[in-house]
């Protein structure tokens, strides 16, 4: 046989070929990877005119591979293996020397000391110092799917949605407590609700709720005679309800620390600090990318 270039239309039905392979069949590889029997069928007896050889033997027996198509499967899976490798290599080339990365956070992690976000990307900007990174916070009920869209590289959570495509990591967790204003008409009766018993004719105490909620959060909320009062969206806007006296809430200790807990009380309860457990999110497929390994690097020593 002359010299073989390899061309665009042979990649695919070496791909083709090793999922034949891999699913023990036609029938199964068309099945597993969403084609129709037909397209396997040709892309490998294409391959096999291409090639000019037998790569394996399909009927009633079943399927096996000749020993010439053993020999073409070994070459195959490698020659693959090293053009991802390539590919992998050149995206991480592109990305020192720039390109966009897009990072999203839910409410108020950046400033979580635990988070390490700020060290994270201090040394992302020293190992790509031309790369333009973007910043942005969500919701937690999309910002899974944004990751998964492509509209964010990477992203921190603390609810994840175990979307399929996505890898999730543990990362830090955050301290909740109860806290309430010393101001507040309610604050006796939420000491109260912890010193005693209660039962079905005890008063309730008014609590502010925010849109990030976890199982522990709605554990804790259940366990203890709590009603809605108010809500927020942000942790800036349950804090205000909670200073303006309308009731107790859940916040992290380093949030109360930062914006000043002098006009705050904490409600010691046995249930409390409350943890959450947040998560680094990223697709994948994009976990061999250089500048994702180095970000995970850093986060990791957090």
């Amino acid at each position: 046989m002359s010299r073989f270039a390899v061309s665009n239309f042979d990649i695919k039905q070496l791909r083709t070929f090793l999922a034949v392979v891999e699913y023990g069949g036609v029938s199964a590889a068309a099945y597993r990877t969403g084609s129709s029997l037909s397209s396997v069928s040709r892309d490998l007896s294409a391959l096999e005119t291409r090639l000019g050889i037998e790569l394996c033997r399909r009927g009633r027996s079943g399927f096996a591979l000749t020993p010439q198509g053993e020999d073409v499967h070994s070459a195959a899976t490698q020659l693959l293996s090293d053009l991802h490798s390539f590919e992998q290599r050149i995206q991480s080339t592109r990305q020192t020397l720039g390109g966009t990365f897009s990072l999203g956070v839910i409410d108020n992690v950046i400033t979580n000391p635990q988070a390490g976000v700020v060290d994270a990307l201090s040394e992302m900007h020293r190992l790509f110092p031309d790369m333009l990174i973007n910043v942005s916070v969500h919701t937690v009920s999309l910002i899974d799917v944004q990751v998964r869209e492509r509209k964010l590289d990477f992203a921190i959570t603390g609810q994840p949605e175990k979307l399929e495509p996505l890898i999730y990591e543990p990362a830090f967790v955050e301290e909740q407590r109860l806290y309430m204003s010393r101001h507040s008409p309610h604050l006796e009766a939420a000491h109260d609700m912890v010193r005693s018993s209660w039962g079905s004719e005890t008063p309730t105490v008014p609590y502010i709720s925010r849109a990030y909620r976890t199982d522990v959060f709605s554990s804790f909320e259940h366990k203890y005679p709590l009603h809605v009062a108010a809500r927020g969206s942000t942790l800036e806007s349950v804090l205000a309800s909670v200073l303006a006296g309308v009731g107790c809430a859940l916040l992290p200790s380093h949030f109360v620390e930062r914006v000043g807990s002098g006009d705050l009380i904490e409600i010691v309860t046995p249930d409390t600090p409350v943890i959450a457990q947040f998560h680094l999110v990223y697709r994948r497929d994009a976990a061999d990318k250089r500048v994702i390994s180095a970000l995970l690097t850093r986060l990791r020593k957090t």
